[in-house]
């Protein structure tokens, strides 16, 4: 651990002390007020080791080189096509398992993704555990919003680091029918 998580540890540890007490006591009032703090302080926590994730993925030479072959002329750091299958779409997931065996992105990895065309934001993160976003039902509202069905590709795309959008992607574009037309067929 370093010093700054050290002290977010020890904070917390603070709060949940008050909170304890202010229990014992019965004082809702402060147990909220405490609860929030809390709340806070372990956002600040997930946020700063996401920080210091990203910091070390960047300081390898390896994710150097990597960002700089996927850089592309438009300003995208990572563009990352995902194909929903009629599991994927029932289950509000949203899977990068390709993407995770071809080291474009790392389990753990903190997303905050802009989903078009509704312009909604939300904050998730690449669960270790079938690679899959955590935010399940902001996934189901962009199924419904981009009208997006089995068969359908969506494109994940790093507008900034740590910043992404989502978005359906245009018919023919990836998969099958981009290789039919690229063989003529």
């Amino acid at each position: 651990m370093n010093p700054q998580t050290n002290e977010l540890d020890r904070l917390l540890s603070n709060v949940f002390e008050l909170i304890s007490e202010a229990a014992k006591k019965h004082d809702l009032a402060s147990i909220r007020r405490h609860t929030v703090k809390a709340t806070e302080l372990e956002e600040l926590k997930q946020q700063h080791l996401s920080i210091q994730q990203r910091i070390a993925s960047l300081s390898s030479a390896e994710s150097a080189e990597s960002l700089a072959e996927e850089g592309q002329a438009n300003g995208k750091l990572r563009e990352l096509p995902i194909e929903v299958t009629g599991g994927m779409k029932r289950q509000n997931l949203l899977t990068l398992t390709p993407h995770v065996k071809r080291r474009k992105i790392k389990a753990g990895e903190q997303l905050i993704i802009e989903a078009l065309p509704s312009g909604v934001r939300f904050q998730t993160e690449l669960l270790e555990q079938g690679n899959r976003l955590r935010a399940r039902s902001e996934i189901a509202q962009f199924y419904r919003d981009a009208k997006v069905n089995e068969g359908d590709y969506v494109l994940l795309s790093e507008v900034a680091p740590g910043r992404w959008t989502l978005k359906k992607a245009p018919s023919g574009a990836y998969g099958l029918s981009k290789l039919m037309l690229e063989l003529g067929g």
